[in-house]
């Protein structure tokens, strides 16, 4: 299990890799194509459509959480029906609500108006996922996760290329919504197709009253748990949007994005590979610490020099990938560098609660979070402005990881977590690096070259650094796991070339 895993993490990292690579290229492509205040635009109308898609995934999570190994086309058929109930509640709850929502994040009467044909468009974006909820309920629940990894890869370059075609033929931020749907439809063929090819499709019956109960319940708690962390992953930006408006708000979304660029592709391979390995390995305590403790040591040997590479490049990053014009956005990039530290700490907690059928307990968590935004983010950011709002990040970030943790270990105080000894080394050999390359760097004038140099001089210097503060085994037992990921996916080629 432990090789299997390793090769589902790989294989959703490395797609997720070349989604957030693609989704940087759009990015880079929307800044430059885009003014500011369109971007931000933009960027609230995905996060509205966003939290309906989300909220309509919760029956699914629930479904794939679920304890046994057969009944996976009745889980997905309730999944399915539930999905269809809470999309159409949320789109009829957004048309009623519309009014006083673009009012808050918009203000004007000719944006609102372009705001509400954007967000109209995206609306089919969640339609989309709702029909392909039962393929994918049975794909995960039979653990074939590499097919499902890979279709993030897929949709990313169907999406990505769309978007940047029609951007550069001037069709603005409602031919970035185009191609979100277009990549939403290819995934929807897809993963019915896989489903049909592979003889997995067959009508078990209609779900009984208990495995409805079963449902309705995993679901709460999944809600419970998951959508006030979704929520205080976006609610920042809403706030933002609300106190200073869209203009502010897409500095302060750009500098978000690109701090959450390394984080996110850890979370996604931690998340898509935890949960269902915990579902599985629930009662055993001894290997849970295991997958927490190696889960936590490789993520922060790779998230590390990541971070550090966005605190000491974060000017020339922004000026010479995406323009001067978006120049206020660095001291929030440099701050958030740091925040997102707390990654995967928070996902490992989240995927070992949801895996052992407590995933309401992140609710606590997320609630924590929300409030601190509550309460920092809007006085923070009239006073400050773009950095005011980094720092409600920070504090909020700092203080929904700790209770996120702590009531990790209240579930089961058997399991390790190994906080201390997989921050240290990483961090400090980040540090290190970090501090290296702004020293030779500060040599060199401003641009492309220096910021080619110092990238590479953090990276070469940073597993050197790490040999020498004591991490030369862990180091190894990294690169001995990802060789054997890669020996076996190549025996399994050649086995089948």
């Amino acid at each position: 299990m432990r090789l299997g895993t390793a090769k589902a993490a790989f294989g959703s990292g490395l797609a997720e890799v070349v989604a957030r690579v693609l989704a940087v290229v759009l990015a880079i492509v929307t800044a430059r194509t885009l003014e500011p205040g369109e971007v931000g635009l933009l960027g609230l109308a995905v996060i509205v459509t966003g939290v309906i898609s989300m909220i309509g995934y919760y029956p699914e999570t629930a479904a794939i959480a679920a304890r046994g190994e057969t009944d996976h086309n009745r889980r997905a058929l309730a999944a399915l029906t539930l999905r269809i109930l809470l999309l159409a509640s949320l789109l009829v709850l957004l048309a009623v609500s519309f009014p006083l929502l673009a009012h808050y994040l918009i203000g004007g009467s000719a944006r609102a108006t372009e705001f509400r044909r954007l967000v109209l468009l995206l609306s089919w974006a969640p339609v989309l996922e709702c029909l392909s909820a039962y393929p994918q309920v049975i794909l995960q629940r039979r653990l074939d996760l590499r097919f499902l990894a890979w279709i993030q890869v897929v949709q990313s370059v169907v999406f990505v290329g769309v978007a940047t075609v029609l951007l550069f033929l001037g069709q603005g931020y409602l031919g970035v919504a185009w191609a979100n749907l277009t990549g939403a439809a290819g995934v929807l063929l897809i993963v019915w197709s896989r489903l049909l090819t592979s003889k997995w499709l067959r009508f078990e019956g209609w779900p009984g009253r208990g495995l409805w109960k079963e449902m309705l319940r995993g679901s709460s708690r999944v809600f419970v748990g998951g959508f006030g962390g979704y929520l205080g992953a976006r609610l920042d930006n809403l706030l933002v949007a609300g106190a200073m408006g869209p203009v502010v708000m897409s500095y302060y979304s750009m500098a978000w994005t690109a701090s959450r660029t390394p984080t996110g592709i850890l979370s996604r391979a931690i998340n898509f590979v935890l949960v269902p390995t915990f579902a599985r390995i629930q009662d055993d305590t001894e290997r849970i610490e295991r997958g927490i403790q190696e889960c936590l040591y490789y993520s922060y040997m790779v998230l590390a020099p990541a971070c550090a590479v966005l605190f000491v490049c974060a000017p020339d990053l922004v000026t010479t990938i995406i323009g001067p014009k978006w120049i206020p956005a660095v001291p929030a990039l440099r701050l958030m560098s740091i925040t997102v530290l707390v990654g995967p700490l928070l996902d490992s907690s989240n995927a070992m609660l949801i895996g052992i059928g407590r995933a309401h307990l992140s609710g606590v968590s997320a609630l924590v979070r929300i409030i601190a935004l509550l309460l920092l983010i809007k006085p923070l950011v009239l006073r400050w402005s773009v950095i005011g709002g980094a720092w409600g990040d920070l504090i909020s970030a700092l203080a929904s990881t700790v209770a996120l943790l702590v009531i990790a270990r209240l579930i089961n105080r058997d399991i390790k977590w190994p906080v201390a000894s997989a921050l240290a080394v990483p961090v400090a050999a980040a540090f290190c690096s970090g501090i290296l390359t702004w020293t030779i760097g500060g040599y060199l004038g401003p641009g492309l070259r220096r910021l080619v140099f110092q990238i590479g001089i953090l990276f070469l210097s940073y597993p050197f650094i790490i040999a020498g503060l004591g991490g030369r085994t862990r180091l190894m037992s990294l690169a001995v796991l990802l060789r054997g990921v890669f020996l076996s996916r190549v025996a399994t080629a050649e086995s089948q070339g």
